[in-house]
């Protein structure tokens, strides 16, 4: 799982690309793979915050193990400040795994 931490203004657009591998480095095939991120206020909190999913918001690149997460300028400034937990889960049908987790430090916009 990866952990990383991340500065944002509400209402910036935000990309995040994850590289799916094993313990040598090679991609994990993701075919058949759902996927979904979802930030919240706290790490299991109630206030969500946005979510992208594989049909909405996330791109899979099967092949390459690689994870694109789009969120929007109107997904973003519901972040709440000063910060906001965020967490990427993969689904196989059968098995969920969560690759990426960490924090946003939210600043609040000015427009």
């Amino acid at each position: 799982m990866e952990t990383a931490n991340f500065d944002i203004v509400q209402g910036d657009s935000f990309v995040l690309v994850v590289r799916y591998t094993d313990s040598n480095k090679q991609p994990i095939d993701l075919h058949g793979y759902t996927a979904e991120f979802q930030v919240k206020d706290q790490p299991g909190g109630k206030v969500v915050c946005a979510t992208a999913t594989s049909s909405s918001g996330i791109v899979i690149d099967e092949v390459n193990g690689k994870l694109t997460v789009t969120l929007t300028p109107a997904q973003t400034k519901k972040f709440t400040v000063p910060r906001a937990a965020y967490q990427l889960q993969i689904n196989s049908g059968t098995i969920k795994t969560t690759i990426a987790t960490g924090w946003f430090q939210v600043e609040k916009g000015l427009i």
